[in-house]
């Protein structure tokens, strides 16, 4: 938690449109979209609509033409891809934190997306697979705006925009794959080689990167039975101690939902398996307590949330996968400025090392028939029990 909250730091008092916020800064998008900034909503809402609010601002002030992906001090980080914030700002309003304007931040994510998105006209980024993807999901997060705001064509627009993801499937290799700007494929060279249009990855990390969509993608794949497969391979190839490799590679942010995506497979199962060896394996006490960089706080949200036992698969949608707790019992005290429901506990009694796997879900007292549950849900307050069984890993 110590290390989850270092930033985004607080640098003064800032109002933008009838909303005072505290500034902040050190964002670094591209990572902590993923698990902190959800971390944040159930936690520290605040610190989300001030950064929502500050990164706003910077393109108000006429400090950036469009919406900062790494904000340092109000000036662009230079690094990164995509456009995290758009997801932030949706996942922010689906959650219902109110506090900023949200038809400036929709027309802001609009322009910075036709600005810097995927081409139009080709319906991908040539040369580069990972922003692709990326873009793919911040025109879903435009969409999902735009739809919770009532407007409908900006919304349809931008579904259809979402769907780019389909263009980088080739048919020749059976997977994800970068595009050149006259219509043909990058270079192969295999998935496990890293670059070929890849961010900090290869192909075969970067290519499972469709959370908006993880059905669509499955029928890509060629159906569930073979997705299920080809992610097992995939995490097949993992060290005990999670450090770098060419499958699942939890030291580097664009792999850390994936174990989430089995909750679509054959073996939903395998979500509370994977994440409990990681929480595990992959983290500990002192100096090598991380198997990678922290990335500002993203690496450490992701352990806080895979140990209550619910993180999202899709910041947007309203969802949280359920999994194997490392705690026996857990009590969120949620913001009554944002949230109106009683505190939200999560038990877990059978809760233990070597145990993942859930046997029943109840909620409120009334069993639950999905393994995940809704952010209205979790901001009522309420008493979530997992039954997990002590199976060993």
């Amino acid at each position: 938690l110590y290390h989850a909250f270092i930033d985004p730091r607080e640098v003064g008092r800032g109002e933008l449109n009838g909303h005072g916020f505290v500034r902040r800064t050190v964002f670094s998008g591209w990572d902590v979209y993923r698990s902190a900034f959800p971390l944040y909503t159930l936690l520290r809402p605040d610190v989300v609509s001030d950064t929502v609010n500050s990164m706003l601002e910077t393109v108000v002030s006429g400090k950036r033409e469009t919406l900062p992906r790494w904000d340092i001090f109000g000036c662009p980080g230079g690094c990164m891809i995509g456009q995290p914030l758009v997801s932030v700002i949706a996942d922010a309003w689906e959650k219902g934190i109110r506090t900023f304007d949200a038809r400036l931040a929709l027309e802001l994510a609009c322009r910075s997306l036709e600005a810097e998105g995927n081409d139009r006209t080709l319906g991908y980024k040539p040369g580069s697979l990972s922003e692709t993807l990326e873009f793919a999901y911040a025109d879903w997060c435009c969409a999902r705006l735009a739809e919770m705001l009532g407007e409908k064509e900006v919304a349809a627009k931008y579904f259809g925009y979402a769907q780019s993801y389909t263009n980088c499937w080739s048919k020749e290799v059976g997977w994800m794959r970068a595009r050149t700007s006259d219509g043909g494929w990058l270079e192969w060279q295999g998935r496990e080689k890293h670059g070929q249009g890849c961010m900090e990855a290869n192909p075969w990390q970067q290519g499972w990167f469709v959370p908006h969509d993880p059905e669509g993608f499955i029928r890509l794949t060629g159906g569930k039975n073979r997705f299920t497969e080809e992610l097992e391979r995939f995490f097949s190839v993992v060290p005990d101690d999670f450090r770098w490799n060419d499958g699942y590679n939890h030291p580097n942010e664009p792999c850390h939902t994936l174990p989430f995506l089995f909750a679509h497979s054959d073996k939903p199962d395998e979500v509370g398996r994977w994440t409990r060896r990681i929480c595990e394996q992959a983290y500990g006490t002192g100096p090598y307590g991380l198997c990678g960089n922290e990335d500002v706080g993203q690496m450490s949200a992701w352990y806080v949330l895979a140990a209550i036992g619910m993180h999202p698969l899709c910041p947007g949608d309203g969802r949280w996968y359920l999994t194997a707790p490392v705690f026996r019992s857990v009590k969120i005290r949620l913001d009554s400025k944002y949230y109106p429901g009683r505190p939200f506990e999560i038990l877990a009694p059978g809760a233990k090392p070597g145990a993942w796997r859930i046997k029943g879900v109840k909620l409120n007292g009334k069993k639950l028939d999905r393994r995940w549950i809704s952010t209205s849900e979790v901001t009522a307050g309420g008493k979530l029990e997992l039954e997990i069984s002590e199976k060993c890993l």
